[in-house]
């Protein structure tokens, strides 16, 4: 496989869309200096990079005190973690540097096993805040890379089973979390 990490955004965006009902609409960012992979919005509150560009001033000033302008409050922001499934037993291991986030704190992590024979994401992903996997992750010897461990399985309990979503839920989750906000 070519490129695996653009081969499982782009299986989660179609899952996304395909469940949303025409209500989401999923792009990757201009940008993914932040660690961010994937941006969700409700369909009709996207706006262009170009549209976007002219309110940076504003958005940086509301930023200084510590709050989102009102279209990133719309926006769910998603770092991707994808692996190959190597046999039904496998577990999901990698390290993740939290560093890479920066200042972006309502940051959403996924952790999924991609099928090569399917050519699908499995059935079950790990979905959680990143405020969530740093309060539950394993620590390492650097203080910003934390561990993430899991089979990904509904059966298998682990720490991150509270966290495990059907691909098909992934859309309706993503609706309820921007309508809240």
């Amino acid at each position: 496989m070519e490129n695996l990490q653009e081969e499982i955004e782009n299986k989660i965006i179609d899952h996304i869309t395909e469940e949303a009902g025409d209500r989401l609409v999923v792009f990757k960012p201009q940008n993914n200096s932040e660690g961010t992979d994937l941006v969700v919005a409700k369909k009709g509150l996207y706006e262009s990079g170009e549209k976007k560009g002219k309110k940076k001033s504003i958005i940086a000033k509301i930023q200084i005190f510590g709050s989102f302008s009102k279209q990133q409050a719309k926006e769910v922001f998603i770092s991707v973690n994808g692996q190959i499934k190597q046999s039904e037993n496998s577990i999901f291991k990698k390290d993740i540097d939290t560093s890479k986030f920066g200042s972006k704190k309502d940051i959403y992590l996924i952790f999924v096993f991609f099928d090569v024979v399917k050519q699908d994401i499995e059935d079950f992903l790990c979905f959680m805040t990143l405020d969530n996997f740093m309060k539950i992750a394993d620590k390492s010897g650097n203080k910003d890379i934390l561990k993430f461990e899991s089979f990904l399985k509904p059966e298998k309990k682990d720490k991150y089973s509270k966290f495990l979503i059907n691909k098909k839920a992934l859309s309706r989750d993503l609706f309820n979390i921007i309508s809240k906000r």
